[in-house]
């Protein structure tokens, strides 16, 4: 079988479907090809398994399609049919996978698939009128929180892996070549020459995509004085030519007496690639640095702010550390204008930083160390480990003082319950956990009223099928909407509301479709509502 794969995203997300192409790889003969912006081919040279790669000029298409100008379109049009046709010369396709959800990448994976003809599509797709449609229902879901990651408890690779149904994969990339290495490694060597106690190297990836998810650069370099100071410990500055800037700031809040080596904006992605590989550990945002450093098996500090967080985006390893602010308002909404002044910048300690990356390092963590977590509370700090489903999870090194990490965890079960079942009908049982019950009262009465919402949905629905006149579909619309609203309005329900909303566009050419998705999940909150329960009221 010969695959194509689409994903038209950054650095990091582009990165993060190695998992996929390996796991696809390993579950049969098969060939790949992956499609991706042409400013990220270079990214690809990490990604094992690929046996073609094909750049797509994403930016100059964009401008011509919003200039107004109608030549323009037809211009763009006959480029990319054009690249259609190269590409199809150069790799002879059985199905496509798109795994970008914007309507644009639908189209193009449309017009690849029709090219040939009745060439196989996975994934977000549009049928032949144009409209979208995802091809299953975790598809769906990971259409769904895109709008609202930060409600998802999912890694995305997991959610990319579900999509395909395909098995657990380690995540690992490709090393650079051996030179690439080799020059990394002599440049630290003849750095560290004049400080002959010096133990390794720790990064600083001081950037983000976005500012808002910058870590304090006064906070990086107290960090650095930490690590140097007790650990001996050099900094290794990483970064663009763009956040050279970022460089300046640290150097102006460093400590003389502590070394570091400036690497920003004086290296291309594989030679980046080769110095993570000579580091001990890597502090970073939440960037495609880090994620380049969790593929090569690096020991990854990650810190989460604004609207970066740890379940959805965090590094895809065990026992990697990741932090986010101990705030009510963190993660915070995409699009939001922040009411605090980017508090989240400032609110994590470089003491706190240095303590999880003394975690990391050490080979179970000091008793001091841990007590210095477990008592934070200006910080959440997790642990990544795999679930016996291959599922990556985040433990709290923290002590919980909300029911945010509690949550996360029913909620993990609750959907991959539900989107399993809705999928291929699959049942599953929630285990015999020791939770505490009265902290999710506030979630199981919402859960009691939903169930009274969805059951009425779903009688006013099979009232409709068998007796189709307006005045039963206006009655099945309104139950339908009181349902989406009372989700909207939900403080812990935002996965669902978003996906119950899909779902219904997904299956809005068939009552009957519509009927089987309210009974099952009307059971299955009926399960899960059970589940929550104490003992007392089982």
């Amino acid at each position: 079988m010969h695959y194509t794969i689409i994903n038209l995203t950054r650095f990091g997300d582009l990165l993060q479907t190695a998992c996929t192409i390996s796991a696809l790889k390993n579950s049969g003969e098969h060939k790949i090809s992956l499609i991706c912006l042409n400013q990220f081919t270079d990214v690809t040279q990490f990604i094992p398994h690929l046996d073609h790669v094909f750049d797509f000029s994403g930016a100059k298409h964009l401008t011509n399609l919003h200039a107004g100008d109608f030549s323009r379109w037809v211009e763009s049009y006959q480029e990319i049919m054009e690249w259609v046709k190269k590409y199809h010369q150069e790799f002879q396709t059985d199905c496509i996978i798109n795994l970008t959800p914007t309507i644009k990448t639908r189209l193009l994976a449309k017009l690849l698939s029709q090219y040939k003809g009745n060439i196989q599509e996975i994934g977000f797709c549009v049928n032949d009128f144009g409209y979208i449609y995802n091809t299953n229902v975790w598809t769906s879901y990971t259409q769904a929180v895109t709008q609202f990651r930060g409600g998802s408890p999912y890694n995305l690779i997991d959610e990319f892996r579900s999509m395909l149904g395909l098995a657990p994969e380690q995540y690992r990339l490709k090393k650079p070549e051996q030179h690439r290495l080799d020059a990394a490694r002599k440049l630290l060597t003849e750095f560290s020459e004049p400080f002959p106690d010096t133990r390794g190297f720790v990064g600083f990836q001081l950037g983000a995509s976005n500012p808002i998810r910058q870590w304090d650069t006064e906070h990086f370099a107290k960090l650095a004085a930490l690590i140097w100071q007790k650990e001996k410990f050099i900094p290794v500055l990483l970064g663009t030519k763009q956040e050279l800037v970022l460089a300046e700031n640290f150097s102006q809040y460093a400590d003389p007496a502590v070394p570091y080596f400036n690497y920003c904006g004086k290296s291309s992605l594989q030679e980046l690639g080769a110095m993570l590989c000579q580091l001990t550990a890597l502090v970073s945002n939440d960037t495609g640095t880090l994620h380049l450093a969790t593929g090569l098996n690096v020991p990854v500090i990650g810190i989460y702010l604004a609207t970066a967080q740890v379940w959805d985006t965090g590094p895809y390893g065990c026992k990697q550390i990741c932090l986010e602010p101990n705030l009510a308002c963190h993660p915070c909404n995409f699009n939001a204008t922040c009411q605090n002044n980017h508090i989240c910048q400032k609110q994590i300690s470089a003491e706190t930083v240095f303590n999880a990356l003394c975690h990391r390092l050490g080979p179970d963590g000091s008793k001091t160390v841990r007590t210095s977590l477990e008592e934070e509370n200006t910080a959440r700090i997790w642990e990544g480990f795999f679930q016996h489903d291959g599922f990556i999870n985040y433990k709290p090194l923290h002590k919980e003082h909300d029911i945010r990490s509690l949550w996360m965890q029913c909620q993990r079960l609750f959907y991959k319950n539900l989107l399993n079942k809705l999928q291929n009908g699959s049942e599953n049982t929630y285990p015999d956990l020791c939770i505490d019950n009265q902290k999710l009262l506030p979630a199981k009465l919402e859960i009691e009223k939903l169930q009274a919402f969805v059951l009425l949905a779903r009688e006013q629905a099979f009232l409709f099928s068998k007796i189709p006149v307006q005045k039963n579909q206006e009655k099945f619309l309104a139950s339908t909407q009181r349902v989406k609203i009372f989700l909207k309005q939900s403080q812990f329900l935002i996965p669902l509301s978003l996906l119950f909303e899909q779902l219904l566009q997904d299956n809005a050419q068939s009552m009957e479709e519509i009927i089987h998705f309210f009974d099952i999940l009307k059971e299955e909150l009926t399960l899960f509502s059970l589940f929550l329960k104490s003992d007392a009221e089982k």
